[in-house]
């Protein structure tokens, strides 16, 4: 058979027989394994790339365990306060028989005066306060003060208080 022949049913081995060489490198290429060395470049690559993902979650983790434990440690007082936990002791209540005078000052002294607060009502421990809980009751006793202790309670507080007109129309 010649080069040239248009005949259909002649394969291209048939046509051209140099080609019978690239032929069988191409089907040895497709049967056998791949060279050491792709299969290293492509383990490498994915290794890379599991590792540069790998790392970037580590490294969030570790900013993300830092950024809380800096968080609780900053505020682990109040925290423990918030929950209720047990081992954090809570400041005690006044004694029922402080006039209402003295059970304002108490909360006012334990909310932005604690030294204070030790001296006069004999607290000898560091408590920890509920800041909500003590104001809420300082508000309920406010009506119930003197002027004087109305005085003495705004020297702490960020606010004046509205004037009481007593015994008259509000």
């Amino acid at each position: 058979m010649s080069k040239t022949s248009r005949d259909p049913g002649v394969s291209l081995l048939q046509q051209n027989p140099s080609r019978e060489l690239l032929l069988e490198k191409m089907r040895s290429k497709l049967a056998t394994t791949p060279p050491a060395a792709v299969v290293e470049k492509v383990r490498k690559r994915e290794v890379h790339q599991r590792a540069t993902s790998t790392w970037s979650m580590r490294i969030l983790m570790l900013l993300g365990f830092i950024a809380i434990n800096y968080f609780v440690i900053g505020h682990k007082d109040t925290l423990a306060a918030k929950i209720g936990v047990r081992a954090v002791p809570s400041l005690p209540d006044p004694v029922s028989q402080y006039s209402n005078d003295d059970q304002a000052m108490y909360y006012v002294y334990a909310l932005y005066d604690y030294p204070q607060l030790q001296k006069k009502f004999g607290v000898n421990k560091f408590f920890a306060v509920d800041q909500k809980d003590a104001r809420r009751r300082l508000d309920d006793l406010l009506p119930l003060v003197s002027p004087q202790t109305l005085g003495a309670i705004s020297a702490y507080m960020p606010v004046a208080f509205k004037t009481v007109q007593m015994g008259g129309n509000p």
